[in-house]
């Protein structure tokens, strides 16, 4: 069985849930997955295979570039419909040249591919919701005809979060399922020696791994920074434009260690180095409410408890994992932690039914049992 997904992000970007759940489908699917072109000058337009998954550049539709050219045809209706166009017809080459069969089932995540999904046959079309398309800076008017277009067009949705799942539920009367994210339990669980950048810093660690991202609530990270005991907040991650100067700020207040981006293969030793993990997001953001983060799971497999905004999709267990909206809850539920005795056995254990393996199978499931129904 053919899948071929129209994804919104490169297969190579960096480790998101789609390669985590693609990557695990079983031997009997093929997995073609079309990607946009992007700026780093790594795109794989002749086809390149890993695993059972063939990745391949198409020219979809972008609602915002660095290119003034580009921007303005596809600012209008008949641009978007040109790009459209040549996009699809790109597309349907490389599907013939790699074999793909003619009616494969179609996973979309990229909405800007409404109008190229359309001119595809297909057995079945699943929508995977991770991010909501409207959170992102240049997020254009028409996005919202092309979102409703894409939603049009599915047979089922799989939802990130019971935030999202609501709210998807809300506006379409397709099935919507709730699959959540996940880790990859072994390699955050396997015990690993303290990063050298990290052995001289002051305990308590309070760290944060990801990206520096408008998300951040400053004012958390201000009240950690003071609440440390002398220890030091530890920030793990690309820096992002949006940010730098706020970032920065904080640094040089003292207590904070800035220590840049990590390679996956490096993020557990991280991790592991921590006393406490906190995703110190703004809670009152409509962004913030939809998410669910793979950073809770990775945290929790590394043996460390954690202190994050709210979320729907798992219960608080105190202290290995608490929630907090404000400056001053933060505070109190990371001291709580500090002062609690550690028990790494009992954060995995919150994390380990979420291996990716596990939530890969209930996809395939889900898939496999509709095509069924349908044969």
């Amino acid at each position: 069985m053919d899948l071929l997904a129209l994804s919104e992000v490169r297969w190579g970007y960096f480790r998101t849930r789609k390669q985590f759940l693609l990557s695990r489908f079983p031997e009997r699917w093929r997995v073609f997955f079309a990607q946009p072109p992007g700026s780093g000058g790594d795109d794989p337009w002749t086809p390149r295979r890993e695993g059972n998954v063939t990745c391949f550049t198409v020219p979809f539709l972008k609602p915002a570039t660095t290119q003034p050219l580009y921007n303005a045809v596809a600012s209008t209706s008949l641009g978007r419909r040109m790009i459209d166009l040549a996009a699809g017809r790109h597309l349907r080459r490389m599907l013939a040249k790699l074999g793909v069969e003619p009616n494969p089932v179609v996973m979309i995540s990229n909405i800007y591919a409404a109008g190229i999904l359309g001119t595809l046959t297909r057995r079945l079309t699943v929508y995977d919701f991770n991010d909501s398309p409207f959170q992102f800076a240049g997020s254009p008017p028409w996005a919202r005809d092309y979102w409703r277009r894409s939603l049009a067009q599915v047979d089922v949705v799989f939802a990130v979060s019971e935030y999202y799942r609501r709210q998807l539920a809300a506006e379409t009367t397709k099935p919507v399922i709730k699959l959540g994210n996940g880790v990859e339990f072994d390699h955050f669980a396997r015990p690993q020696p303290v990063p050298d950048d990290m052995k001289d810093l002051p305990r308590p660690r309070i760290g944060y791994l990801g990206l520096l991202s408008h998300f951040l609530d400053f004012e958390v990270l201000e009240a950690l920074r003071q609440a440390r005991r002398g220890g030091t907040l530890v920030l793990v991650g690309p820096g992002s434009p949006a940010t730098e100067g706020r970032v920065m700020e904080l640094v040089a207040r003292g207590g904070v260690a800035l220590l840049g981006s990590r390679p996956y293969e490096q993020v557990p030793a991280y991790l592991q180095a921590l006393d406490v993990g906190v995703i110190p997001f703004r809670a009152q953001d409509p962004f913030v409410q939809g998410i669910n983060p793979n950073k809770v799971y990775q945290y929790l497999a590394s043996g460390v408890p954690v202190v994050t905004t709210p979320l729907l999709d798992l219960p608080p267990a105190s202290p290995q994992l608490q929630f907090a909206s404000d400056p001053a809850g933060f505070a109190v539920a990371v001291g709580r932690a500090v002062e609690s005795s550690r028990d790494p056995g009992a954060c995995r254990s919150l994390a380990r039914p979420y291996d990716w393996s596990a939530l890969a199978r209930r996809m395939v499931a889900e898939i496999e049992s509709r095509l069924s129904a349908g044969a």
